[in-house]
């Protein structure tokens, strides 16, 4: 193992572990999301529909912190991330019993609210788990376990969409989904050790008046997540109506997605370590923008192989980059007060964008040029967040960490 992932202190090891295998039970759950707006299309949603469905994710950031705050601090971190897993992903064995999109919205809903609860919390924890000059590497390695079983499972399950649908598939995935909460509980966190951190308005507006390095991130983030979240819904309108793809069709195009999200956490892990969250970050964003670029010019299903690679790639850099951004950013002692700001301003930001992009081609602006703004739009968010300054990460040589412990 030490050949596979390094030389790692065995407290680290063990928790890389229970990460790991609960990553790779909730792989073909993470695997079944992608097909949700193409089932919905087919299902007869519409455009607006499915900007709903796109905005589902960021509502349960708005409120996640708020949420949050329901569970007495007595409840510890591990056990309400735990508490709200196994409700969000036993969600969806209620599939079983969906017969059209309205009741598959429903549950949707209730499966990405529940399931952000412990976003800020989650931070926290993988913060007091692993070491800085580690966390990266560590969390690539769990990221690249969850891509290699999502890789399998969507060729599969665009087949299994074909054969025995989604009201069989979903609930299948949930159960495994509800087997990765139970193998999370193995992570080992001493929650005595983590100085009290709890979102409130005043923390959070202090940080907005304080910390203008904050700021110009979160104004990156907006301009990032407008210009990409506005052609969301546009997808699967390409996809389905102009270009006729059929579920396997789309799970051969996802399956290119999950190879370039494992070479995502592979290039990204160590590359974190060394060079730290946002300086990688700026480079995500400028893959970003290939997505749009290709959607502009589809006229076959060639073109979105490219789109696709990009938003494999893209996926892993933010899952690895905005968490270690604000870890970057933020003084440890005040890490849930940043995490949760965050995770409001990346909510509050994807309740509205999903719907520009369907209002702007309903108002009569050609679905190119709507691809075309959310190109533009990332690269502002490119420019922005070369303006914020960060000095590297510090280092600490194999030799060293092992005489540590």
């Amino acid at each position: 193992m030490t050949r596979l992932f390094g030389y790692l202190p065995p407290d680290v090891r063990h928790n890389q572990f229970a990460d790991l295998f609960a990553a790779l039970a909730f792989g073909p759950l993470v695997a079944s999301l992608g097909f949700i707006p193409v089932v919905l299309r087919n299902l007869g949603a519409s455009a607006d529909w499915l900007a709903v469905y796109s905005a589902q994710p960021f509502l349960g950031f708005v409120v996640a912190p708020w949420l949050a705050l329901l569970f007495p601090p007595r409840f510890g971190l591990k056990r309400m991330a735990l508490a709200a897993w196994a409700i969000s992903r036993g969600s969806f064995l209620l599939i079983a019993f969906v017969g059209d999109w309205s009741a598959l919205l429903v549950v949707t809903a209730v499966f990405w609210v529940v399931e952000a609860v412990p976003a800020p919390a989650y931070v926290r924890i993988m913060q007091a788990v692993f070491p800085v000059e580690l966390r990266g590497r560590v969390m690539a390695n769990v990221r690249i376990a969850l891509a290699l079983v999502t890789l399998v499972a969507t060729a599969a399950a665009g087949w299994l969409l074909d054969t025995i649908g989604y009201r069989v598939l979903f609930p299948l995935v949930s159960i495994g989904g509800i087997a990765s909460v139970i193998l999370f509980s193995r992570l080992k966190l001493d929650e005595s050790s983590l100085p009290p951190s709890r979102a409130s308005g005043g923390a959070i507006t202090g940080i907005l008046r304080r910390d203008k390095r904050f700021v110009l991130f979160l104004s990156a983030v907006v301009a990032f997540g407008v210009g990409w979240l506005s052609i969301g819904p546009l997808l699967p309108l390409v996809q389905v109506d102009q270009l006729r793809l059929s579920y396997t069709e789309i799970g051969a195009l996802t399956t290119v997605n999950s190879v370039f999200f494992v070479i995502g956490y592979v290039v990204l892990g160590r590359w974190i370590d060394r060079a730290g969250g946002v300086q990688v970050l700026r480079w995500i964003f400028v893959i970003g923008a290939v997505t749009p670029i290709c959607y502009a010019f589809a006229d076959s299903v060639w073109f979105l192989i490219p789109a696709f690679a990009a938003m494999g790639f893209l996926n892993a850099g933010l899952d690895l980059g905005m968490l270690n951004a604000v870890i970057q950013l933020c003084d440890p002692d005040e890490l849930g007060a940043y995490s949760s700001l965050q995770y409001t301003v990346v909510g509050l930001r994807g309740l509205i964008a999903p719907f520009l992009g369907v209002w702007a081609v309903r108002a009569g602006l050609p679905m190119a040029w709507a691809f075309a703004a959310g190109a533009v739009l990332i690269g502002l968010a490119v420019v922005i967040l070369f303006q914020v300054r960060v000095a590297p990460p510090k280092r600490i040589a194999p030799a060293v960490l092992a005489s540590e412990n």
